[in-house]
């Protein structure tokens, strides 16, 4: 069992003797285990979408370029990879999985420390769920600090969240931006500002997260946010949020900080883990390309 296992056993260990927290899995298992009802959704999986009058053309290239989009060769492998983790966070926001809870569709992608692959999971995640024949995907660059999303897409001088929460003039249409890639709808960042924190922990941005996962309800809201350790905005986001994913880096996060991020978050929500560039001996090393084995939820 790596270091990173044994956290997370701790972690739930310690949440068995406390208060109870059915929601807290070292497993895929965990997840899918507690049937409940499916969410209401329409039986034909389409929903009356008001969608972006702004549609971008999304250049594969330059996401490969910022580190998004996986090199050719393993393109098939980090899909299959995704497939798996995405089935347990679906069942959780729309069917079977842990009771109902607020904003179930919208999940959090966190970090404890930077450079550990939570954008390139965010989207590889988003871009897994955008295929699926029902459900859709929309990410919601949240990483105010650092916007790699809206970098890698081209949007870092639009309009964006930021902009939304400082100005009420500002609509949620007017920061939506549509794309050609599988039907994936982006809320880019927006202006930096020095008040982030509050901005992002005001009332409005509760009324935008409960807005959006209504309005898109047949979708998966991915928010990218900044790491847990380093700054106050991910700890004030993580309380909007409907699920939380925190992405550990294999062989370089540590036991303690995974322990102390996994600490901070509330353990009334249902959080989960991806296990990030684990290099399996039949792959090797990829070099420069920051992604390799991607454990499922857990």
């Amino acid at each position: 069992m790596s270091k990173i296992q044994k956290a997370l056993e701790i972690l739930r260990k310690r949440s068995d003797s406390g208060p109870k927290n059915p929601k807290l899995s070292t497993s895929t298992e965990g997840v899918a285990r507690a049937r409940v009802r499916t969410r209401d959704l329409p039986e034909d999986g389409a929903v009356d979408e008001q969608l972006p009058e702004f549609k971008l053309s999304v250049d594969l290239e330059e996401l490969r370029n910022h580190g998004l989009q996986p090199r050719d060769e393993y393109i098939d492998f980090v899909g299959q990879q995704f497939r798996r983790i995405k089935r347990p966070v679906l069942n959780t926001a729309f069917g079977l999985g842990v009771p109902d809870s607020d904003n179930a569709n919208v999940i959090m992608l966190a970090s404890a420390l930077p450079k550990t692959g939570k954008s390139f999971c965010a989207f590889n995640l988003a871009t897994s769920i955008a295929r699926e024949r029902d459900v859709g995907a929309v990410i919601v660059d949240a990483d105010v600090l650092k916007p790699s999303i809206s970098r890698a897409f081209g949007l870092e001088d639009r309009i964006g969240l930021i902009d939304f929460l400082l100005d009420s003039t500002v609509s949620i249409d007017d920061i939506l931006v549509g794309t050609d890639l599988h039907g994936i709808i982006v809320v880019p960042a927006g202006r930096q500002h020095e008040e982030s924190t509050e901005l992002l922990a005001s009332r409005r941005m509760r009324q935008f997260v409960k807005a959006l996962a209504e309005r898109f309800r047949a979708r998966a809201i991915i928010v990218d946010t900044p790491p847990l350790l380093l700054t106050n905005e991910a700890h004030v986001l993580a309380e909007n949020m409907g699920q939380i994913i925190l992405v550990i880096e294999a062989g370089v996060s540590s036991q303690e900080s995974a322990l102390e991020a996994l600490g901070s978050l509330n353990r009334s929500k249902p959080i989960n883990a991806i296990l990030n560039k684990a290099r399996g001996a039949s792959f090797g090393d990829y070099g420069g390309g920051g992604y390799g084995y991607y454990g499922a939820p857990g």
